[in-house]
C-alpha cells in the first residue's frame, strides 16, 4: 500500500524516512519509547551473586552444622563424664577406689606441734594440724605418681590448702611418690586449721579429666561437738 507525504502529498518510496520532494520527516510509527530496552542487572553483579552463592552457602552450612554438632557432642561429653565418673565417700577405716588407686584412710589425728630430730613444726596461734594417714595401693597397669597435691581440703565447707610439714610422723612421710603397678605405700596429708573446726572433708582426685573419680573422706571434730553439747 502506497504512502503519501502528509505535507506535499507526493508519493513516498517504500520505507522512506523523509519525503524527497519537501524534506518532511516520515513518521513510520517507531517511537523511541517503543525501542526502550528493559534494564537488568549488570553482568558483574550476576557473576558476583553466582560466585557468592557457590562459596558462601556451603560455608554458612558448615558453620551451622559445626555449631549444632559441637553443642550436641558437648552435651554428650558432659553427660558421659557425669555417668562414667563417680563420687565415693567414706571416713576413718574406709577404703575407696579410683581407676588408679585403692586408698584407705587409716587415721586422722590433731597435733598442736610435730617434733622432729632437728626441727619442730608449729602451727600459728589458734590453729592446729589435722593430719590424715593413708595406705595407698596402685591398682592400675602403669606406674602412677601420687602426692599431697592430689588432695583438696574443706573445713566447714571452706577450702583450705595442704600444709607441707618438714618432719615425718612416726616414720610416715608426707605423700609424694611413684608407685609401680600392684605396689603399696603409706603417707600422710596435713592441713593447718582453726582449733574450733567442726567438719572436715578431704577429697582425692586423679589428675586426668578422662577418668577422674572423686573420693571424699569426712571426719568430725568430736571435741568441738561435745563442747557445743555441753
Amino acid at each position: 500500500m502506497a504512502k503519501f507525504c502528509t505535507n506535499c502529498g507526493k508519493e513516498l518510496e517504500e520505507n522512506a524516512a523523509m519525503c524527497v520532494n519537501c524534506g518532511k520527516l516520515v513518521d513510520n510509527g517507531n517511537k523511541k519509547d517503543d525501542k526502550k530496552k528493559k534494564k537488568g542487572l549488570p553482568t558483574w553483579a550476576i557473576v558476583l551473586i553466582v560466585v557468592g552463592s557457590v562459596i558462601l552457602l556451603p560455608l554458612i552450612l558448615i558453620i551451622v552444622i559445626s555449631i549444632v554438632g559441637y553443642n550436641i557432642f558437648s552435651d554428650m561429653d558432659t553427660k558421659d563424664h557425669i555417668d562414667n565418673n563417680k563420687i565415693l565417700a567414706g571416713t576413718i577405716g574406709d577404703t575407696l577406689k579410683s581407676d588408679d588407686f585403692k586408698i584407705t584412710l587409716t587415721d586422722a589425728i590433731m597435733y598442736s606441734s610435730i617434733e622432729g630430730s632437728y626441727y619442730t613444726d608449729m602451727p600459728a596461734d589458734g590453729k592446729e594440724y589435722l593430719v590424715f594417714f593413708f595406705n595407698i595401693e596402685n591398682i592400675s597397669d602403669e606406674s602412677e605418681y601420687i602426692s599431697t597435691y592430689n588432695f583438696d581440703g574443706y573445713v566447714d565447707d571452706n577450702a583450705v590448702s595442704v600444709k607441707y610439714l618438714m618432719n615425718d610422723i612416726n616414720g610416715i612421710e608426707s605423700l609424694g611418690l611413684d608407685l609401680s603397678p600392684g605396689k603399696k605405700a603409706s603417707g600422710y596429708v596435713a592441713f593447718e586449721i582453726d582449733t574450733t573446726w567442726k567438719d572436715f572433708e578431704i577429697q582425692f582426685s586423679d589428675s586426668s579429666w578422662d577418668d577422674e573419680d572423686t573420693l571424699i573422706f569426712s571426719v568430725i571434730n568430736e571435741d568441738s561437738t561435745q563442747s557445743q553439747g555441753a
